[in-house]
């Protein structure tokens, strides 16, 4: 028995699973959120899904150390002022 292979094109891909589309969500709007995206789009290979993903979660670590280092400033700043 052959495969029948049918003659209608693909399906197109949807909006967030295109590449441009999954950076944006990855790096911009969702962070880590965003990687059930990334895998499965179809349209990037493991290797780069593997090298995305540690970035994605990297720079998550790195904005969340960030914040909590801005928060303690602006506290210790507060603390001087009412200090008056």
């Amino acid at each position: 028995m052959g495969v029948v292979r049918s003659q209608e094109p693909p399906a197109p891909l949807k909006w967030y699973y295109r590449p441009a589309w999954v950076v944006v969500l990855l790096f911009v709007v969702l962070g880590p959120l965003a990687l059930p995206f990334l895998w499965k789009s179809p349209r990037f290979s493991r290797p780069l899904k593997v090298v995305l993903t540690v970035l994605a979660l990297a720079y998550t670590t790195l904005l969340i150390g960030e914040t909590i280092r801005l928060f303690r400033a602006v506290t210790s700043e507060m603390d001087v002022l009412t200090d008056f």
